[in-house]
């Protein structure tokens, strides 16, 4: 349950860090039921202890949130806007998944990717720029799952 609830702050921290000024949070709890709120610049989302806190555009009021009772957030972009921070618009691909020895990238826009690897701790496991024929050795990575972030858009690799 631990493993999960890192993932989560993972995911969040990773997705809120290349959101645009004005973002949609939807909070999806386990009995169904959603939850919405608009974050701006000066808005937060932050955990605390074993709680999601989010100060919406629409006050000084936090709301918190028990992560125990959280199936899933996601973000979207409040209200249009010309940036595409986080979007797949280079159409790239990670392969093989899972895998054992190495990941490959394929991109029909982009030669030079930055790629930051990260375990479900948050710790970041590798970091450097590749090119897109070039295979990154994760053989030395304990088996898991593993966030993949390139270029701006964040994979979900499972190391065998």
């Amino acid at each position: 349950m631990k493993t999960k609830h890192l993932l989560i702050q993972v995911l969040l921290l990773l997705t809120f860090g290349l959101a645009s000024a004005q973002t949609g949070v939807t909070v999806t709890y386990y009995d169904a039921t959603t939850q919405q709120f608009n974050v701006t610049t000066a808005g937060k989302l932050y955990f605390s202890s074993d709680n999601l806190n989010i100060l919406s555009d629409t006050g000084s009021t936090v709301t918190t949130i028990p992560v125990t009772i959280i199936q899933k957030v996601t973000f979207s972009e409040a209200f249009l806007s010309t940036s595409t921070f986080g979007t797949n618009s280079t159409n790239l691909v990670m392969y093989p998944n899972p895998s054992s020895d190495f990941i490959k990238f394929s991109s029909s826009q982009t030669d030079e990717l930055k790629v930051s690897i990260y375990n479900l701790s948050g710790q970041l496991v590798l970091n450097g720029t590749y090119s897109v024929s070039q295979e990154i050795t994760v053989s030395n990575f304990a088996s898991g799952l593993y966030l993949v972030q390139v270029n701006g858009v964040t994979f979900k690799l499972s190391k065998k």
